[in-house]
């Protein structure tokens, strides 16, 4: 750990110093996806469009367009190949050359990228850590000068609330968000919030003269009716302290922060952490929890229940046709049902945290040959009517709507499965509308995804926005270190059978003297400031 702080800490000392001469000197690197990076740039690009005596001809927006080199997150398909990539660039008039950061080590990549002075026209959908670390060591451009000229789609598409959380003091905004689409905005209709929970195999299931589980009591019946009838363990899951599906029943949820008697505590301090360890210490000590649970990955607790081993494990509706084609290889014949967040008991109503906040961020580093040219570009796919052309395609040709709904047309809607990656951003509750067509890609996912939202109406919906708040420098120099700290200590006090308030209080005592003391005040800070502005 130490050599790899080190190591991070002379890429940042590294960075500052190049650049400083990042606007009259380059390199080349080498680029991330296999193929050359770009250039880097020589000469820079200082001016700001928004410093400059305007023409009655803005020749950003009537000249040639040059091409534009965009660094994206990494993933497992060639960009230049999808469909989408074509409407992108008939759409905008420029051609995009596209580079992945790679999968291990992403951030130090990123650093050694811009310090070395690789020059991208923008960096696109970074996390809101690696843009906080380029914007503290001075490496982006500040963007309000571009948007005020340019951006006038991005304005109307982002909430207040998240450009204030990429503007410093200063005024500077170092990032457009890419804001999350978890649900509608507050009061919408929430079919569709529910995307995951415990799946449980249905023949399984039927063998007991069960239904899938409902609330925590009816949850513990199953798992315990399995164990006692096959002597094997009923539940798997990869290693992991909080399952949120259970942590429903305790009060809690997805959210990491939660009002509580007029304190914002972090999860690890809710009232009821207490109770959800005992739960699933009690799971662990009758062997209803796999034995190996402290050791699983996600590859080996998936394997156990499409093998047939276990009757539940933690699914979202998207991994469906894996599991469908991996029974199928074990010779399974058997369906899925997912149990959704889970009530504390048969009289009380579920309850499901849906965030608001932000996903990624967008930035144009100093190293850009063509800041103003990836300003309008990424204007232009923000553009909502462009957004959907890119996203999902055309009405009647690419998806249809019925009953407000959204459904795909196979197969023309099959060009559109990674189109996501290719969109600006537009209101967060026009997303989510567009998104349930996506989710209907096969006939499996489509079922999955009905079969969970059915009961919708019967939860209390709780909108969080924690992420927000994610650039805030106590946030990023707490938070990762202390959600592991927390995850591995409850793995461990699950596994060790301690008292659960006993293990609880050392878990909160390791928080408070790491940075959690810095990070809790800086939270509740935040909240107490913005507060009035969640719905």
């Amino acid at each position: 750990m130490k050599r790899f702080l080190s190591s991070l800490t002379a890429l940042i000392l590294v960075l500052a110093m190049v650049l400083t001469m990042a606007a009259c000197s380059g390199t080349k690197k080498e680029s991330t996806s296999g193929t050359d990076s770009p250039k880097t740039n020589s000469t820079g690009s200082d001016s700001q469009s928004g410093d400059s005596k305007e023409s009655e001809e803005d020749p950003f927006l009537t000249g040639e367009k040059p091409e534009l080199n965009i660094l994206t997150y990494y993933t497992n398909f060639n960009m230049k190949e999808q469909p989408s990539q074509k409407v992108v660039e008939e759409m905008t008039g420029y051609k995009v050359n596209w580079f992945n950061l790679p999968m291990d080590n992403p951030d130090e990549k990123l650093l050694l990228e811009i310090a070395g002075g690789t020059s991208y026209d923008l960096l696109m959908r970074m996390t809101p850590n690696q843009a906080n670390q380029l914007y503290v060591q001075n490496a982006l451009y500040d963007l309000k000068p571009y948007l005020d000229k340019y951006g006038q789609n991005i304005y109307a598409a982002v909430s207040d609330m998240a450009m204030a959380s990429v503007t410093d003091e200063k005024g500077m905004i170092y990032g457009i968000p890419h804001e999350s689409f978890d649900g509608p905005q507050p009061g919408g209709n929430p079919y569709g919030v529910l995307k995951g929970g415990i799946g449980f195999n249905t023949a399984y299931l039927e063998d007991l003269g069960m239904d899938i589980p409902t609330n925590i009591d009816q949850l513990y019946e199953i798992l315990k009716k399995y164990t006692e009838k096959t002597g094997k363990a009923a539940f798997t899951q990869a290693a992991g302290g909080w399952n949120t599906t259970i942590l429903a029943a305790f009060g809690m949820g997805d959210a990491g922060w939660y009002e509580v008697d007029g304190k914002y505590l972090p999860r690890i301090k809710h009232p009821k952490a207490a109770e959800y360890l005992a739960f699933m210490q009690k799971l662990y000590k009758e062997g209803l929890l796999d034995n190996d649970f402290p050791i699983n990955t996600v590859q080996s607790a998936k394997e156990k229940f499409t093998n047939g081993t276990t009757i539940a494990y933690p699914v979202m509706f998207w991994d469906i046709d894996g599991i469908y084609s991996a029974f199928e290889a074990a010779g399974v014949n058997a369906k899925v049902k997912v149990a959704t967040y889970l009530a504390p008991d048969a009289n009380t109503a579920p309850h499901v945290y849906v965030n608001h906040g932000i996903s990624h961020l967008t930035c144009i580093p100093k190293t850009a040959k063509n800041p103003e040219h990836a300003m309008i570009w990424f204007n232009t796919i923000s553009d909502v009517k462009n957004f959907k052309k890119i996203y999902i395609g055309e009405e009647g040709v690419t998806y249809e709507i019925k009953n407000g709904s959204y459904y795909p047309i196979f197969p023309a809607f099959a060009d559109y499965t990674n189109s996501d990656k290719f969109t600006g951003v537009v209101p967060t509750d026009r997303v989510f509308e567009m998104w349930q067509a996506r989710v209907r890609k096969t006939d499996a996912m489509s079922e999955m995804y009905d079969q969970m939202n059915s009961r919708i109406n019967e939860y209390t919906i709780y909108n969080y926005y924690e992420s927000y708040a994610s650039s805030i420098e106590a946030v990023q120099k707490n938070k990762s270190a202390l959600d592991k700290m927390v995850d591995d200590s409850l793995i461990q006090a699950i596994v060790s059978g301690e008292d659960p308030q006993t293990a609880i209080n050392k878990i909160i005592a390791n928080w408070d003297k790491n940075g959690g003391a810095e990070y809790e005040n800086a939270m509740e800070t935040w909240y107490a400031e913005n507060k009035s502005k969640f719905n």
